[in-house]
Parts: structure tokens; sequence; C-alpha cells
């Protein structure tokens, strides 16, 4: 909880930075702009810091670590899947060549 009241203080703190810079003159709108945004998105980084898995601020990425433990479980998912259909479809396959040779052995 003190995480989100840091983040929270934080931002208004540069918005509010970034307002009176604005207002006094020695920024432009540019700048401005880009201050308010930076102040928000270091903000948002300060609440989710604890789920924040890697950031790459050249490639402009961020992983969340539910989002890397939710691939993992997708993909584990996939191969146990695979593995049934593989398993059903030999046993379908077997089924099917067992009952069809009884069909031939009844009419002998």
């Amino acid at each position: 909880m003190t995480k989100k009241i840091n983040a929270t203080v934080f931002s208004f703190i540069g918005i509010g930075g970034s307002l009176a810079l604005k207002s006094s003159g020695l920024i432009t709108e540019p700048s401005f702009l880009s201050l308010m945004v930076l102040s928000v998105l270091i903000g948002l980084f300060i609440s989710y810091s604890d789920k924040v898995h890697s950031v790459n601020l050249l490639k402009g990425e961020l992983i969340l670590k539910d989002i890397k433990e939710t691939e993992t479980s997708v993909k584990e998912l996939a191969k146990a899947i695979l593995e049934v259909t593989e398993t059903s479809s030999h046993a379908i396959m077997t089924e099917g060549f067992d009952g069809e040779a009884k069909k031939m052995l009844s009419r002998n």
C-alpha cells in the first residue's frame, strides 16, 4: 500500500513541478509534456515495481512477472494437449484397425 501512496505522491510532485516550470516560462510545451508523461510513467513504475520482470528502454519492452509465468503455463499446457492428442489418435487408429479385423473375422 505504501508503494501506491509513494507513486501517487511522486506523480503529483512531478506534475506540479512541470506546471510550475511551464507557468514561469522556463520550459516549452514539448518539454512540459515530456515531464508530465515521465512523472506518470515513473509513478506507475514505482507502483508496480514488484511485478516487473525486466525493462529494456532501447526496445521499449516491459515484461511483467505474471506474464512470464503465464507464458510458461501456456507452453506446458500446449505440450500436454499435444501429448493427449497424439495418444488419442494412436488409440483411435488401433481401435479402428481392431474393429475392422473383428468384423472381417465374424464374416468368415
